[in-house]
């Protein structure tokens, strides 16, 4: 059975969502890995596939939790390993931020925290369609790694050989949405909106969450 190691805090953002749904109807079984232990750089191996989910964390400067120092450059460590080995991964907001950080880039925290859906500008079609954006940091474009989509506060969407890392939730549902607002304590007037969404467009965007996925799986396991 092909294996998808997944990286994850315990609990907050930690849902698979339609990406859960997606690996199971491929058969992918889905070993998870707690990012709250440091994990060594080989956690991984055993696993076909990497996936690096969102956090509460964060790798700006000025910003990092000091307990939380080692496990992240542990996680960075892993990830530019695995990406310097040629194996294929997904990084999801703050998955994507370690991803750009292993290769080079920075993140930086934004003036505001973004908590909205947004179209990116993209020339993937799989990639441009209406996605959940909840970050308050932003990664840069390593050089000589590949801008797949571009919102106007931040870069969506990085591809390096087999890597992809997304600011965005492609996972994310109602659920999702509505258990992160009540764990973060966000105000009703911030987060209803973005549940609403969800609710109403859900058969959309399972279809174009699919759709994502496919095309990640498709270049990624070329």
């Amino acid at each position: 059975m092909t294996t998808a190691a997944v990286i994850s805090n315990p609990r907050i953002a930690a849902d698979l969502g339609f990406l859960g749904e997606w690996l199971e109807d491929r058969g992918i079984g889905v070993h998870r890995l707690i990012r709250d232990d440091v994990l060594p750089i080989d956690a991984a191996d055993d696993a076909d596939v990497l996936i690096v989910m969102g956090s509460i964390w964060t790798l700006a400067d000025g910003h990092r939790a000091d307990q939380y120092t080692d496990a992240i450059d542990a996680e960075v460590d892993l990830v530019q390993r695995w990406v310097l080995d040629d194996r294929p991964m997904l990084g999801i907001c703050f998955g994507g931020q370690v991803l750009s950080t292993a290769l080079g880039g920075a993140v930086t925290r934004m003036p505001q925290r973004m908590i909205a859906w947004q179209t990116p500008a993209s020339s993937e079609s799989s990639v441009r369609a209406p996605w959940a954006l909840w970050h308050e940091d932003r990664f840069t474009i390593p050089d000589k790694v590949e801008a797949l989509a571009i919102a106007p506060h931040a870069p969506m969407a990085i591809r390096s050989q087999r890597a992809w890392g997304v600011q965005f939730h492609p996972e994310f549902t109602a659920n999702i949405i509505t258990t992160i607002a009540q764990d973060l304590h966000t105000p009703d007037e911030h987060a209803q909106p973005m549940i609403d969404v969800a609710r109403e467009r859900a058969d959309e965007q399972r279809v174009a969450s699919s759709a994502f996925f496919d095309s990640w799986w498709s270049d990624v396991c070329r």
